[in-house]
C-alpha cells in the first residue's frame, strides 16, 4: 500500500478530528480567495475603465477625484453643475452657432434688429426695386451685426484642442416600480454611443443589443427617448418602447419626487462589463425640459452686447423664457439631429400601428416640445478627448492646468451673456491621473495590508495542521510501532505524515476555493450595487507578476510570469503543510518501538 493510501486511511479513521482541521483551514482559504477576488476585480475595473475615449473631464470646482468617480464611475453625488456656455467652449462653429440661436439672447437681439429694421428709412430716392434693394441691404448689415455681436460663425474656445466633447447632466435617478432598485439616470447627447470608445487601444464602440440610439428629436417621440444599460434592462425587465419615468434627486431623500414626464426605451446597450451597463441614459434635450432643471436667469446680464442693447429692451422682450410663444412661429429654436418637418397633425402612415388617443396627445404634445434656452441650461460635467494629432497627449496635461489657472476669464470673448458667471465656476481634471492618485493613495497600501492579511491567514491555516497531527501523534505511537514492527522504515513513516498534512491543505483549500467563490457570487450584487463593477462565481482574481507576490525579492528581470494569486493558495497551502508537518514526522521518526509496543 502506498503512502498516500495509508494517510488517507488515518485521516479516514480520526475522521472527526480531521474534519475539523479541513473546515478550519477551509474557512481561513475563503477569507483569502473572496478577499483577493474582490479587491481584484473592483481593482481592475478601475484601471480598465479609465481608458475611455476621452482623457479630460470638466466639471464644477471641488474635488477632483470626486469628479472622477461621478462622471467615470457614477459612484458619487455631483458638486454642482456649471453653465452650459462650458459644453460650447469645446464645440465646433456649426453647432455652436446653433445653440447660441436657442438662446433668449439672440432672439431679444434678433427683435431689436427686426424693429430697427422697420423703423428704419429707405435709402434716398430708392422705389420699386431700389427701394427692395435698400431694404435686403438693411436686413444683411443687421444680420452682419447679429451674427458678429453673438459671435455665431466662431468656434468654442478649446475647440482647436477638443476631438470630441460629451456633455453629461445628473441629478435623476430611475427607480423600478417593482423591484424597487435605483439607478443612475444620465443626460447625454447622442455621440456619447457614437463618438466615445470603450477602450482607445482597441477602439471598441458601444453596440447595441436591441433597438437604436436615441436622436435629439424623433417625430414620433420628440426629445424623450432613452438607452438603457444592460443590466438595467436585465433587473427591471425592460424592454424596447416601455415608458420610464425618472425620479428627481436622492429616492432615499424625502424630497425626492418623480417626473411625471415619460421617457420611452429606444436602445438596449450590449453588456460592457463596465458602470455604463448599470445606466439609463436620457436625450439631454428632453432632460432640461423636465420639472426643476431649468435654472433660474436674471434680468439683467444676459446680453453682453452694444450699449444700446440695454435692460429696457431685455425686460420687454424676456417675459417668460419657458413661454413657447417666445419663439417665432416659424420655430427658430435649433434644427437637431433627427428633426423632421412633418407637422404634429400628421396620421399614422399604413406601417405605422395606430395609436390610442391618450398616446396620440402625448406623441402631438412631445412633437411639438421646443428645446430650453441655453441661458437657463446647466451640465454636471464634460467628456472631452483631446485632438486626435497630439499623438503624445501633451494637451491632456497642460489643458487642465491653463483651465484651472483661471485662463476662462477670456470667456469674455467667448460668450455672449453672463461671462462673469462662468470665468471661474470650473475645473478640469485628468481622469488617468486622478484614478492613479486613487491607487497610489488609497488603494494600493489596501491591497498590501490584504495581502498580508492573507499570508497570516494562510499560515493560521497551516497551523492547524500542525496543531491537528501533533495532537494525535500521541494516541498514533502504538500506530507507528507496528508500521515499523511491520517492516516500514523511518523514512516510510515521515513520507506518511507528509502526505496526511499534504492531503489536508489539499481538501481544505479547495472547500475554501469553492465557499469563497460561492460567497463571490453572494455578495456580487451587494458589490456591483456599490461599486458599479459586476461579480461572480467564475470571476477570478486577476493576474499579477509573480514578483510582486514576492515582495520584490526576486527581480522582474528573472520571473516575468503572470498568474492569479488565488491559484497560488492551495499550492502555497500544500507547502506550508509539508513544512509544519516536519514537526510531527520528526515525532514520529523518533517513536520508540520497543515502548511504545510494550505499551
Amino acid at each position: 500500500m502506498n503512502s498516500f493510501k495509508i494517510a488517507w486511511r488515518s485521516i479516514q479513521q480520526r475522521g472527526f478530528g480531521s474534519l475539523l482541521t479541513i473546515v478550519s483551514m477551509g474557512l481561513g482559504v475563503t477569507m483569502v480567495v473572496a478577499v483577493l477576488t474582490i479587491h481584484g476585480v473592483v481593482s481592475q475595473s478601475f484601471r480598465a475603465n479609465n481608458s475611455f475615449g476621452y482623457n479630460i473631464i470638466v466639471g464644477a470646482r471641488g474635488g477632483g477625484l470626486q469628479l472622477t468617480l461621478n462622471s467615470v464611475y457614477y459612484l458619487s453625488k455631483p458638486v454642482e453643475n456649471i453653465p452650459y456656455e462650458y459644453y460650447l467652449a469645446f464645440c465646433d462653429k456649426e453647432t455652436r452657432g446653433r445653440d447660441l440661436k436657442n438662446s433668449i439672447a439672440y432672439h431679444a437681439k434678433q427683435a431689436v434688429d427686426e424693429t430697427m429694421e422697420l423703423t428704419s428709412p429707405n435709402l434716398p430716392g430708392s422705389t420699386g426695386i431700389g427701394a427692395a434693394l435698400s431694404n435686403a441691404l438693411i436686413k444683411d448689415a443687421f444680420d452682419f451685426q447679429q451674427t458678429s455681436a453673438m459671435k455665431l460663425n466662431e468656434r468654442g474656445l478649446y475647440k482647436r484642442y477638443t476631438h470630441i466633447a460629451v456633455p453629461l447632466c445628473q441629478g435623476d435617478y430611475y427607480v423600478d416600480p417593482e423591484t424597487q432598485l435605483a439607478f443612475r439616470c444620465v443626460g447625454t447627447t447622442p455621440n456619447f454611443f457614437t463618438d466615445l470608445v470603450l477602450d482607445i487601444d482597441s477602439d471598441k464602440k458601444f453596440q447595441f443589443a436591441e433597438g437604436r440610439n436615441f436622436v435629439e428629436k424623433s417625430e414620433e417621440n420628440g426629445l424623450f427617448e432613452c438607452v438603457v444599460g444592460s443590466i438595467v434592462a436585465d433587473r427591471c425587465d425592460i424592454k424596447l418602447g416601455d415608458k420610464l419615468q425618472a425620479t428627481h434627486g436622492d429616492p432615499d431623500s424625502s424630497s425626492a419626487h418623480i417626473h411625471e414626464q415619460d421617457y420611452t426605451v429606444v436602445g438596449i446597450i450590449e453588456g460592457t462589463g463596465t458602470p455604463n451597463d448599470r445606466v439609463v441614459f436620457l436625450n439631454m434635450e428632453g432632460f432640461f425640459l423636465m420639472e426643476d432643471h431649468a435654472k433660474t436667469i436674471e434680468k439683467d446680464g444676459v446680453l453682453k452686447t452694444e450699449d444700446d442693447l440695454n435692460a429696457e429692451t431685455e425686460d420687454e422682450v424676456v417675459l417668460d423664457p419657458l413661454d413657447d410663444s417666445f419663439f417665432d412661429d416659424e420655430g427658430d429654436a435649433p434644427e437637431t439631429a433627427g428633426d423632421n418637418p412633418t407637422a404634429s397633425t400628421d396620421e399614422p402612415t399604413p406601417d405605422t400601428p395606430a395609436l390610442s388617443e391618450e398616446d396620440e396627445f402625448a406623441r402631438k404634445q412631445n412633437a411639438t416640445r421646443i428645446p430650453l434656452p441655453i441661458e437657463q441650461r446647466e451640465v454636471t460635467s464634460i467628456l472631452v478627448r483631446t485632438s486626435l494629432s497630439d499623438e503624445v497627449g501633451a494637451i491632456g496635461y497642460f489643458l487642465p492646468g491653463q483651465i484651472n489657472e483661471g485662463d476662462l476669464e477670456t470667456t469674455l470673448d467667448w460668450t455672449p451673456y453672463r461671462p462673469e458667471r462662468s470665468q471661474k465656476a470650473a475645473q478640469a481634471v485628468n481622469p488617468v491621473m486622478e484614478v492613479a492618485s486613487l491607487f497610489q493613495v488609497f488603494v494600493d497600501p489596501i491591497r498590501w495590508l490584504l495581502l498580508g492579511l492573507t499570508c497570516m491567514i494562510c499560515i493560521v491555516s497551516a497551523l492547524s495542521i500542525l496543531v491537528g497531527i501533533y495532537n494525535s501523534m500521541n494516541q498514533r505511537k502504538y500506530e507507528i510501532a507496528v508500521m515499523r514492527a511491520l517492516g516500514a522504515n523511518r523514512s516510510r513513516v515521515m513520507t506518511i505524515i507528509f502526505c496526511e498534512s499534504v492531503l489536508l491543505a489539499l481538501m481544505g483549500g479547495l472547500l475554501g476555493w469553492f465557499l469563497g467563490h460561492s460567497l463571490n457570487g453572494l455578495l456580487g450584487m451587494y458589490v456591483e450595487d456599490s461599486t458599479g463593477v459586476p461579480l461572480g462565481f467564475f470571476d477570478f482574481a486577476p493576474a499579477v507578476d509573480i514578483s510582486v507576490l514576492t515582495l520584490g525579492f526576486i527581480p522582474d528581470s528573472l520571473i516575468s510570469v503572470s498568474v492569479s494569486p488565488e491559484l497560488l493558495v492551495i499550492p502555497g497551502l500544500m507547502m506550508l503543510a509539508v513544512v509544519v508537518g516536519i514537526y510531527p514526522a520528526i515525532s514520529a521518526y523518533r517513536t520508540d518501538v520497543s515502548k511504545s509496543l510494550g505499551k
